[in-house]
């Protein structure tokens, strides 16, 4: 748990005022150990079946064009279906969001200021916030000020 801690929490090196939960490229997906995470068969958009929605997760941050097709496993009919997948974003937020939400954040201070006007104590908290609220940003690291 510790690990995946240090994924969520990483902090941004370059460009990360633009980064999102929407955006993979700031999340160590190689370190996260999937079989820790109960199976949830996903059928890709690439009709391969993934055991659950952390390899789901590490596959569609490799290639952002992997959206979900469906849950349960591919089967050859699914080559011939077209309904409306499911983006692949969405499943990863769905993911780092729940994963987020039984874990405890760093307690040091590296203070974040959203676009809603708070002031988080650290990148930690304010990503578990964006999870409910995924509209917000950062605007800028430290204190917000009025």
């Amino acid at each position: 748990m510790k690990g995946l801690l240090a994924i969520f929490c990483a902090i941004c090196l370059k460009g990360c005022l633009a980064e999102t939960f929407y955006s993979c490229s700031w999340i160590a997906v190689d370190t996260v150990d999937c079989s820790t995470f109960k199976e949830e068969l996903a059928c890709g958009t690439n009709l391969i079946t993934y055991r659950n929605k952390c390899e789901f997760s590490k596959a569609h941050c490799r290639n952002p064009n992997i959206n979900l097709k469906h849950y349960g496993a591919c089967d050859a009919s699914d080559g011939l279906t077209t309904p409306d997948p499911v983006k692949g974003a969405e499943l990863v937020l769905d993911f780092m969001c729940t994963s987020l939400s039984h874990m405890n954040c760093p307690v040091e201070e590296a203070k974040v200021c959203a676009s809603n006007g708070r002031t988080y104590r650290n990148y930690c908290e304010y990503e578990k916030a964006k999870c409910t609220h995924r509209d917000i940003s950062v605007v800028s690291y430290g204190d917000c000020t009025p």
